[in-house]
């Protein structure tokens, strides 16, 4: 444990809660951080690359987003075990390792800096203009969609100052989230797309190393690979909500509370393990299988699916078409509803606005809770002076809030933004996972590290990730005559 000491206070010891029994007509133990975050997988990502990435390259590189997942959900297991003995989420474990908090906050903040412009936002308010003019909006309405953007950017504040845990208020719009757009696109998919869609979809996941021919754009695949699943430094997230969840030793230390109607609930500054003993670790034993379960069958499958849906939607109704990222929601709408009437013009655009404005809830959420538990554990003078983890949050929210207003004024184009975004979160994830890594060796007992297949699944993230992000950025120096 004196490894972990180092830099930051001593864990406290108590025992390991059991995992709970899971029971198949319990649907309640089914929404954990996987399903969560499942509403977090179809987000703006897959409806700016995946019509973009169908419409050129038809299904060959849906591959891409299968590697991508696959390494994610390794990467989400380790930084779960993490928070289970801990519980503290992987960022607090990151910081207890040399060279120290100092260090490795720049290090993030850096790596975490294409993610904190809002974006989303300005693409959420797209399908709102659409509806409302009854067409896609053109330059003559940029003051319409920038309002617009405004007004979404601002209401997705609201959710989080309620509801008691910030987590609980999370969890309920996602989950809201996740039954509408799977819904919406599993009857369009079933009834109105093709079976060659769904074949070039569903065989393009097999294809691994398979690339399309001519030229290919290295930087919109190495984007697609980041917003396939969670991406970029988003994933430590999984640690997170599991500590806010009450997983492990999670329910021992407590969890960020609401502004209004969480006073009761504080957070422990400093995280709680156990003690190696028999029945701790026939318990540990349980909770992995509970996060298992929660990974492969509820967010990875589910994030395959969620990338999948669109994918033969856009294949269908956009084939041949040059797509604009900032329109992609509209245009499929108008796509879908120019085949099969104007009713299908509202419901896709409706949906569009859900993946894209009620996902920036779980985004801002994401980006205010990675550095509020970041700042709560590594500054004994910012506890002191805040009084708790709740007005920490609340400063990290309102400061954001200040820059999203500015950031929505100054926010270039959203697709060269959000290529630019993914493919530096793609350089966070990689090495957030060797650090995971070496966190797992060096901080975790024995008994509780990962198997070898897991440890190498972490180097083989960090390869694929910056590997095909050295490669985007390759080709771009190539072309820009470097």
């Amino acid at each position: 444990m004196a490894a972990a000491e180092r830099y930051l206070p001593q864990w406290e010891t108590g025992e390991l809660p059991e995992a709970p029994q899971f029971r198949l007509h319990q649907l309640r133990t089914l929404i954990g951080p996987g399903l969560l975050m499942v509403g977090a997988t179809i987000g703006g990502g897959e409806w700016m690359f995946g019509p973009i990435v169908t419409a050129r390259y038809g299904g060959a590189v849906m591959w891409i987003a299968a590697v991508s997942v696959a390494f994610q959900v390794v990467f989400n297991l380790s930084v779960m075990r993490y928070a289970l003995y801990t519980g503290e989420p992987i960022f607090v474990g990151l910081l207890r390792t040399f060279p120290g908090p100092k260090f490795w906050i720049v290090f993030y903040l850096i790596a975490d800096s294409g993610y904190i412009w809002p974006y989303v936002a300005s693409n959420a308010a797209v399908p709102v203009a659409a509806a409302w003019l009854g067409r896609l909006p053109g330059p003559q309405d940029d003051s319409l969609v920038r309002a617009l953007g405004y007004v979404i950017f601002l209401s997705c504040f609201i959710p989080l100052i309620f509801g008691g845990k910030v987590y609980t208020a999370v969890e309920r719009f996602m989950t809201a989230k996740v039954v509408f757009v799977f819904g919406f696109l599993l009857v369009v998919d079933v009834f109105l797309v093709s079976w060659d869609s769904w074949w070039a979809v569903l065989s393009g996941f097999a294809k691994v190393g398979v690339l399309p021919e001519g030229d290919v754009d290295w930087a919109t695949l190495a984007a697609f690979a980041a917003v396939a699943g969670v991406g970029g430094l988003s994933n430590t997230l999984f640690s997170n909500y599991a500590r806010d969840k009450g997983w492990g030793m999670g329910s021992l230390v407590g969890a960020i509370p609401s502004l209004v109607g969480g006073n009761k609930i504080a957070l422990s500054p400093v995280g709680k393990v156990f003690k190696m003993t028999p029945e701790n670790l026939e318990r540990w034993n349980g909770w992995l299988g509970y996060i298992r379960r929660d990974q492969l069958w509820i967010w990875g499958l589910g994030s395959l699916i969620g990338m999948a849906l669109p994918a033969m939607m856009s294949l269908e109704f956009l084939r041949g078409v040059e797509v604009d990222g900032h329109a992609a929601a509209a245009m499929t709408a108008r796509g879908i509803a120019d085949q099969h009437g104007d009713v299908f013009w509202y419901l896709t655009l409706l949906c569009g606005f859900v993946v894209l404005g009620v996902g920036f809830i779980q985004t801002l959420d994401g980006i205010v809770r990675r550095w509020t538990d970041v700042l709560w554990s590594a500054s004994g003078h910012l506890r002191s002076k805040t009084g708790g983890v709740q007005n920490i949050y609340y400063g990290v929210l309102f400061t954001y809030c200040l820059w999203g207003l500015l950031a929505l004024r100054l926010t270039p184009n959203p697709l060269v933004l959000a290529i630019v975004s993914s493919v530096c979160g793609n350089v966070g994830l990689g090495v957030s996972g060797v650090h995971t890594l070496y966190v797992n060796r060096k901080l975790m007992p024995r008994e509780l590290r990962l198997p070898w297949y897991m440890q190498l699944g972490l180097v083989g993230a960090f390869i694929f990730f910056l590997g095909i992000s050295g490669i985007a950025l390759r080709q771009y120096l190539g072309g820009a005559g470097y």
